[in-house]
């Protein structure tokens, strides 16, 4: 009873029984507790469905008290612990616990609704809460009873099938493990049972140690071999010593013990050694290995791998006791077969082949590719959600907006001062909301260099113009004067028209909005020298101290104006530089606190083009209609464009909601514009215009795209696939009816009589 075999049997006996013990013993506890549980429940479940109606007719008649009894005897048998019942208003009429019971985890809760035949609504609600712990409470029961007995059949069951195995099989194999380790290494002619055993015995221990003879055989014989091929190779190594010496990889043989035969030169120099180790030569103490799983001894990790017995590569960090460090690639190869036995029987040489390459300018490219690409990740995600970001606010944006510029319109909202301000607030509102929206999209565009500039000549009168109208409104409100003057000399820059008017509105908007009652805003466009026109946007209002000036230009930082009321992101002047950076041009700003504020812009001068001329605005008369479709699958969006387009007594608007239902209805009338949502149901709206350019009949159809989605990569697809304006929502009433009259003009199509 000493071998560790039997004390392992027993165990795994012991092991088997118990598990096979708690495996049906559970199964057992579990089917009852199945059985007490459905009954209980069908208990509870008849308790339930006989109150039901009786508690009706109680409360009804409003008879709390029999509605207390018939509560508490809910609760005295099955599942249920707790009954509470509520009127129709949700008040408490009665309710009753189990003795013993009370809230807690576990509980299972059911409702049943209590109605009368002369309702059609239930008066009231039954509320039951059910538990398994009486049951619960009778399995544990009954599992301490049987154990005993159980126990003592597994112990039973365990001894006598160990007694039986050491019968027929432990005893048997201790004699022939007492055999083999009095066998010696070297002796061929070995034999482990008597021969009197017949050659054919099915006996599987005879079978085995015949095997582990021919075995033994065969690897003393193997043994006899490598001898002979070890003593082959140790004459050839030195033949090939200078040949391997010339490696650029670290090169070292090792015997099946970890000492080294052989290495390079360049092993010596990874190692930072000033020699080549020597045959027989230790590596312990040399170099510091990092895997992953921290520092080793290189000598050690070099022995693991020699232990495992089997080839092995591996990268890691070699960090030599002098000289620096170095990621590494060690291929760890065996030569012919490896031996696992005691030290004294290991044959010398090289039983090991250790090549070792210095890859560390591969894995710092490598890293470097992939930080890159990870950045290159990381900022197109943030572009993508940015993106998606602008069309979904921008979406709910267009209905604040649109309806708010269709109420300015009511004359019953017009003769209201009151309404009428109301509106226009909560229009300024959704423009400014639309401002930061945009502000915030370029700015993602500008810090992922996917913002495009399309650069030539612009008249910066005309921009001025514009730009003083749109402020002009915001002005009167903070009873602020502007004025403005641009020297014809300075008219034209090489700019981009869209961005130059964008920091025209960005810098007149807060020289506004930071200006005192009274106050004045400045614009001044005159030459610069050297091929430049300049642009100063002056105020008299709140300045800036020195502080103040150092985080101008910081995103999302608005310098203490936050407390005052006033609305803003604080990344207005960062897109303005940065666009301005982009057009090659520059902004400077001068300004003192208490006085006011210069900003100075920069840009290239220009010479404009024959063909730049001013077009006038197309309007057809009243008596004439225009038929313009709209393929639109929002109903609020459709809402908003048909307030637009009833502003305009010569368009009407034929809806669509899908690019199928849309083609159709092209096709067997076609109006004389179309306006297009970017994303519908059914597909894309470039989609569609390419469909449109393949039929003659619709393929001069002039096409402007209606679309939240606000990216240049978008409207540049749409452009290109033929449509002829894109427009982004909120929608600008004012700047979709010069689009629409400006397509209708470039299409020439014929109107059609009202």
């Amino acid at each position: 009873m000493s071998s560790s075999l039997v004390t392992r049997m027993l165990l795994a006996v012991a092991a088997a029984s118990l598990l096979i013990f708690l495996l049906i013993g559970g199964f057992e506890l579990w089917h009852e507790r199945n059985l007490l549980t459905r009954e209980a429940q069908a208990r509870a479940d008849a308790a339930v469905a006989l109150s039901a109606d009786p508690m009706a007719n109680a409360l009804w008649n409003y008879d709390l008290a029999a509605l207390q009894r018939m509560t508490q005897g809910l609760v005295k048998d099955g599942s249920i612990v707790h009954a509470e019942v509520r009127n129709e208003r949700g008040e408490l009429q009665s309710q009753a616990w189990r003795a013993g019971a009370g809230p807690g985890p576990g509980l299972r809760s059911r409702e049943l609704a209590l109605s009368m035949p002369m309702r059609s609504q239930s008066i009231g609600l039954l509320t039951v809460q059910e538990s398994d712990a009486e049951v619960n409470a009778e399995i544990q029961r009954r599992a301490f009873d049987r154990l005993p007995l159980e126990l003592l059949k597994v112990l039973a069951v365990a001894v006598s099938l160990l007694l039986l195995m050491h019968r027929l099989v432990i005893s048997r194999l201790s004699a022939l493990v007492r055999q083999l380790r009095n066998l010696r290494v070297d002796d061929l002619q070995a034999r482990l049972l008597p021969t009197t055993q017949p050659a054919n015995t099915r006996d599987e221990i005879v079978v085995l140690a015949r095997s582990i003879e021919r075995y033994h055989h065969a690897r003393v014989l193997e043994m006899q071999r490598r001898q002979h091929a070890e003593e082959q190779l140790r004459g050839s190594l030195q033949e090939r010593s200078a040949m391997l010496g010339s490696l650029r990889e670290g090169l070292l043989g090792l015997d099946a013990l970890g000492r080294v035969q052989y290495a390079n030169g360049a092993l010596a120099e990874l190692l930072g050694l000033e020699a080549v180790p020597t045959r027989g030569h230790g590596l312990q103490g040399l170099a510091q290995l990092d895997s992953g799983s921290g520092a080793r001894d290189f000598a050690d990790a070099l022995c693991d791998g020699i232990a495992a017995g089997q080839p092995a590569q591996l990268r890691a960090e070699l960090s030599p006791q002098v000289g620096p460090s170095r990621t590494v690639q060690i291929q760890l190869t065996p030569l012919g077969e490896t031996h696992h036995g005691p030290p004294q029987a290991q044959a010398p040489g090289v039983a090991w082949i250790v090549v070792i390459a210095d890859i560390s300018d591969a894995v710092q490219r490598r890293r470097s590719e992939q930080a890159r690409m990870a950045a290159e990740a990381a900022s197109q995600a943030k572009s993508d959600f940015l993106s998606r970001m602008s069309h979904e606010l921008r979406t709910p944006l267009n209905a604040i907006v649109g309806f708010a510029q269709s109420l300015t319109q009511d004359p019953t909202i017009q003769a209201d001062a009151q309404r009428l301000n109301q509106v226009a607030l909560i229009e300024r509102a959704g423009w400014h909301l639309r401002s930061m929206i945009a502000d915030v999209l370029d700015l993602s565009r500008i810090e992922t260099g996917s913002l495009r500039i399309n650069r030539g000549p612009v008249d910066l009168q005309a921009l001025v113009d514009d730009a003083m109208a749109l402020v002009a409104g915001e002005a009167v409100r903070e009873q602020v004067h502007c004025s403005a003057e641009v020297d014809p000399r300075a008219r034209w820059a090489m700019a981009d028209e869209v961005r130059v008017q964008q920091v025209l509105l960005n810098l007149l908007g807060n020289a506004v909005k930071y200006n005192r009652p009274g106050g004045d805003v400045a614009l001044q466009v005159s030459p610069a020298g050297d091929g430049e026109v300049c642009i100063e946007v002056s105020d008299t209002g709140l300045g800036m101290d020195e502080q103040q000036q150092a985080g101008l230009f910081q995103s999302f930082n608005r310098l203490g104006r936050e407390l005052g009321g006033k609305p803003g992101a604080g990344i207005g002047l960062v897109v303005t530089r940065s666009l301005l950076d982009m057009m090659g041009g520059r902004i400077e700003v001068n300004s003192e606190a208490g006085v006011g504020t210069r900003f100075r812009v920069t840009l290239p001068a220009a010479t404009p083009t024959d063909d730049q001329q001013l077009t006038l605005p197309f309007h057809s008369g009243s008596s004439l209609r225009h038929t313009v479709a709209y393929i639109e699958d929002d109903p609020v969006n459709t809402l908003v464009m048909s307030a637009l387009v009833e502003q305009r007594e010569d368009l009407q608007l034929v809806t669509y909601t899908t690019l199928g239902e849309g083609l159709a209805g092209l096709r067997a009338q076609r109006p004389d514009l179309l306006l297009l949502d970017m994303q519908l149901p059914d597909g894309r709206g470039t989609e569609l215009l390419a469909k449109l350019q393949r039929e003659p009949a619709l393929a001069t159809l002039p096409v402007i795209m209606v679309s939240a989605d606000a990216l240049d990569g978008s409207v540049r697809n749409a452009l290109a696939a033929g449509a002829r304006a894109y427009v982004t929502k909120p929608l600008a009433f004012d700047e979709v009816l010069r689009e629409i009259d400006a397509a209708l003009q470039a299409g020439k199509a014929p109107p059609q009589t009202a």
